[in-house]
């Protein structure tokens, strides 16, 4: 089968690039040449830029494939620029088009677990963020006005080697630098579903291994267990052999922890899980890893990259000001040690639920 995978070259392309080649499938990758990964390169590269119609008309001429991944770029321009063109549509979209992924007045709030028959953002007026889960939307139905049968994959946090926003590396660094500490808004309960991008393209590659299933649905992506943000530091930490204390301050105090631990700068709703029982149910998904291990494996990946530069991932936003970080903490815990000194509080014991008579018939030292 002729395969055209749009983009490929990032933490999860890789991946279903060697999955399709397994099959047999004869593999062309369309990118725009940032990035040439050595082990791609046994496929067909074209070069050109998927996020404009001119560009992919002149890099793809009229060739067709048999199935088109669409990892990358527009999907308003890719999809109708392949219609016709193929047997199979993939489209790989993302969880913040679900209403209430960005809490807001008049959209329905997020249910915990998230399936795919959540309501979607339509209308994006009145906040930038509902635009941008609009936008996700009209993608999507472009999708399916070009390709009846095409097929969406709603991809959550990813991680991996060569994430665009390597969001482990706050914790990395952190124990590199031998720093005591680490700062979590709101103690780090927040929970957002993650997704290793091995099993990030199990998902891609059992869709398409199952047209006639797959034809015309979406399904969400990521891990059956997920992480709260705190359990997620403590893990890499814990891997990294350190002993690095996880300090909760309000995220009204931790502004910079706030916006640059937590998905696009803490405006999301606090927990964000999605469900992915309808791709386990239909198209038989399994994990192609452990996500412990392929968090480990991770691990491993940055120290075998001592020389990692975040400054290759713009949307990477830790400033790791650590004078700052020690100013705020020494300063909160003077104030929490001032507050306690000044309001008067009595701690509540413990009590049990149930009554404990001491006689039959008889109520126990509570009444009850």
């Amino acid at each position: 089968m002729r395969v055209l995978v749009v983009g490929g070259t990032g933490p999860t392309g890789p991946h279903v690039v060697r999955g399709l080649l397994t099959r047999g499938d004869d593999v062309t990758i369309f990118h725009r040449g940032s990035h040439e990964p050595p082990e791609l390169a046994e496929v067909e590269h074209i070069h050109g830029d998927p996020h404009f119609r001119a560009s992919i008309d002149a890099a793809l001429g009229g060739r067709d494939f048999d199935a088109v991944v669409a990892m990358y770029g527009r999907l308003r321009h890719l999809a109708p620029a392949l219609a016709g063109r193929c047997g199979q549509f993939v489209a790989v979209g993302g969880v913040p088009v679900y209403q209430g992924f960005f809490p807001s007045p008049g959209q329905s709030p997020l249910p915990v677990p998230v399936t795919e028959d959540h309501p979607v953002v339509r209308d994006g007026t009145g906040a930038a963020a509902l635009a941008f889960s609009s936008r996700l939307a009209e993608a999507e139905a472009a999708v399916f006005a070009h390709h009846a049968g095409a097929t969406v994959v709603r991809f959550p946090m990813l991680f991996g080697p060569n994430n665009p926003r390597p969001a482990e590396w706050s914790v990395v660094r952190r124990v590199r630098d031998s720093r005591p500490f680490m700062i979590l808004p709101d103690g780090g309960g927040q929970i957002h579903t993650r997704c290793a991008a091995a099993n990030a393209a199990a998902f891609v590659l059992a869709v398409v291994g199952a047209p006639a299933v797959a034809g015309g649905q979406v399904y969400n992506a990521g891990e059956a267990t997920s992480w709260s943000l705190r359990d997620w530091a403590s893990t890499i930490a814990r891997l990294m052999g350190a002993d690095l204390e996880l300090v909760g301050l309000p995220r009204e105090i931790a502004v910079e922890a706030t916006t640059t631990l937590l998905p696009l700068a803490g405006t999301t709703a606090t927990h964000v899980v999605v469900s992915t029982e309808k791709a386990r149910r239909e198209l038989g998904y399994t994990p192609a890893v452990d996500p412990f291990d392929a968090l480990a494996a991770l691990v491993d990946w940055y120290g075998e990259h001592p020389d990692f530069d975040p400054a290759a991932s713009p949307s990477f936003t830790d400033r790791f000001d650590y004078p700052g970080e020690d100013t705020l903490l020494a300063g909160y815990r003077a104030a929490a040690e001032r507050l306690a000194a000044v309001v008067e509080q009595r701690a509540a014991p413990p009590v049990h639920s149930m009554p404990h008579p001491q006689e039959p018939g008889k109520a126990d030292h509570r009444g009850r």
